[in-house]
């Protein structure tokens, strides 16, 4: 049976999400910030923030939180800066709907993992809450090439999440904490890889800090009783591969720009994670020397 999906966030990553549920019959709302944008997406079938990928017609582009009231399944795809102010601006719209959380990282203001943002924004919303991480590239997500992702939540979340991206391979987990410190932790790795490759580090070099920062992430997620098979799966190695060999992941090029003198521009989760993982780890006496090392260079 199809669902009507409602995408909250209409960057690149959910664009391309709202395609693909579409792809797989769903009728979609897309919920834009910019309220010129809905026009554009409506009459001309595009939008900018994922250009050269045709809008279905499925697609149905708003401005106005309310309309969300009618979709069946909430997805979460919008940047961590602003991931509270605009979960504050769905609250009064939720109707009980899972909300299946797809973004990565924590919040960069206080720390926060974004379900315990969700949860306390919403009360109530508890176990409708889940998160969908994994290898994720916008656009070739948009151009039906082949991806999978881990959901983590409960089964009725997990459900939702099939039903509304049915072309994904997805992956079943109850560990929420672990499955967002992946997210997060892959961000820290990417940029340490993209410094390292811009410094001429050697291939045995960036070999060994990777598996040593990952290690570290794993140590570090302990503190929050993540559980270890967690980093064996999509949202853990399988993102940590894409992210830290991509040249074109925001993060790996952020260690890039570092490494070269340049400035870091666009949203950089990883810097705001590495600051989290840092202050946090030393608080409960945790050394993380491979990290501690990279946050003195991107302080």
């Amino acid at each position: 049976m199809k669902k009507t999906v409602g995408i909250i966030g209409a960057g690149a990553w959910g664009t391309a999400l709202a395609v693909v549920a579409a792809r797989g019959g769903n009728p979609v709302l897309l919920w834009c910030s910019d309220e010129k944008k809905p026009k554009e997406i409506n009459q001309r079938h595009w939008n900018p923030s994922l250009n050269g990928v045709s809008i279905s017609r499925e697609i149905i582009a708003t401005s106005d939180m309310a309309d969300l009231k009618r979709a069946d399944i909430w997805l979460i795809a919008t940047p961590t800066e602003f991931f509270s102010k605009t979960v504050q601006k769905s609250r009064p719209f939720w109707q009980k709907q899972p909300i299946i959380i797809c973004s990565k990282g924590i919040e960069p203001q206080t720390g926060r993992f974004l379900s315990d943002v969700v949860a306390d924004i919403i009360p109530g919303a508890g176990r409708m809450i889940g998160v969908l991480s994994g290898p994720q590239f916008a656009a070739e997500v948009a151009a039906g090439k082949p991806t999978g992702s881990t959901v983590a939540g409960s089964r009725k979340v997990f459900d939702s999440a099939r039903c509304a991206l049915p072309s994904f391979i997805l992956e079943e987990s109850n560990d929420v904490y672990g499955v967002q410190i992946c997210g997060a932790g892959k961000n820290v790795v990417a940029m340490l890889m993209g410094y390292l490759d811009a410094q001429g580090a050697g291939e045995n070099e960036r070999a060994l800090k990777l598996t040593l920062a990952w290690q570290e992430i794993i140590s570090f997620s302990r503190l929050f009783r993540a559980k270890m098979d967690t980093f064996g799966k999509l949202c853990g190695i399988g993102d940590l591969f894409l992210s830290a060999t991509s040249k074109t992941s925001r993060n790996y090029s952020a260690g890039v720009a570092m490494a070269t003198g340049k400035k870091v521009t666009g949203t950089v989760e990883g810097i705001a994670a590495l600051k989290w993982i840092i202050s946090t780890a030393k608080k409960n006496k945790l050394h993380l020397p491979v990290l501690e090392k990279v946050s003195k260079v991107f302080n």
